[in-house]
């Protein structure tokens, strides 16, 4: 469970600013700071330059296991004046976890980036590892979704006619406050913050997906 009551833990992300001129010079500067687990993959940087059109330069960087975290490929891309990371993958295991996600970019970020980014004056800034639910929606979407959620039988879910107005309530403050929010967070912020079961929660992560859709649509034939 998050620290803080109504916050989830998240994928970390890592934002490098500066002139055009300086970013260019990016990629060298991090390899000279790479600690022997990293590497620098310049073969993928070039593989896979043209999916990103006028974007670029691609870097690429590769990490091998350690007892501590396991091995990963770091991929970051510039558009302008700004560096972010694009995505952090397994090397050799199906899935990473938030926690190994986090870990391996603060080591990249902390053992490498920032001291290259340092070096050529540019701004480094690494996200937090927790984000409050109403990142995702307004205050008052908020509001509704915890007073459902709180009175609400968690066996039931939404079936029950009272539990079923205030769940209505949610969605449709959603939808006219235009909440970004996703049922992959919805559902982990009802396991665990409120302590739905799995099974309750993606069926109320479904149900939200599809009102959304439906209102959207409904809306859009006026």
């Amino acid at each position: 469970m998050s620290k803080d009551k109504n916050s989830l833990t998240v994928f970390r992300d890592l934002t490098i600013r500066g002139t055009i001129d300086n970013i260019a010079s990016l990629g060298d500067a991090i390899q000279k700071q790479l600690p022997s687990q990293w590497k620098r993959d310049r073969a993928k940087e070039i593989e896979n330059a043209s999916m990103f059109g006028d974007a670029g330069p691609l870097l690429v960087f590769e990490r091998s296991t350690t007892d501590d975290l396991p091995a990963a490929g770091v991929a970051m891309l510039t558009v302008g004046e700004t560096v972010s990371v694009l995505n952090i993958v397994p090397l050799e295991k199906h899935q990473l976890s938030i926690a190994e996600y986090n870990a391996l970019l603060v080591e990249l970020t902390e053992q490498a980036i920032r001291q290259a980014t340092n070096s050529l004056g540019l701004s480094c800034e690494l996200g937090s590892d927790e984000k409050a639910i109403t990142a995702w929606m307004s205050e008052a979407a908020r509001t509704a979704l915890q007073r459902f959620s709180q009175l609400a039988n968690h066996a039931t879910g939404s079936s029950h006619p009272m539990d079923q107005q205030r769940w209505f309530s949610f969605l449709m403050q959603c939808h006219q406050d235009g909440c970004t929010l996703d049922t992959d967070i919805l559902q982990r912020w009802l396991i665990e913050i409120e302590g739905w079961s799995p099974d309750r929660a993606s069926d109320l992560a479904i149900e939200y997906e599809f009102a959304q859709a439906l209102l959207k649509f409904a809306e859009h034939q006026r």
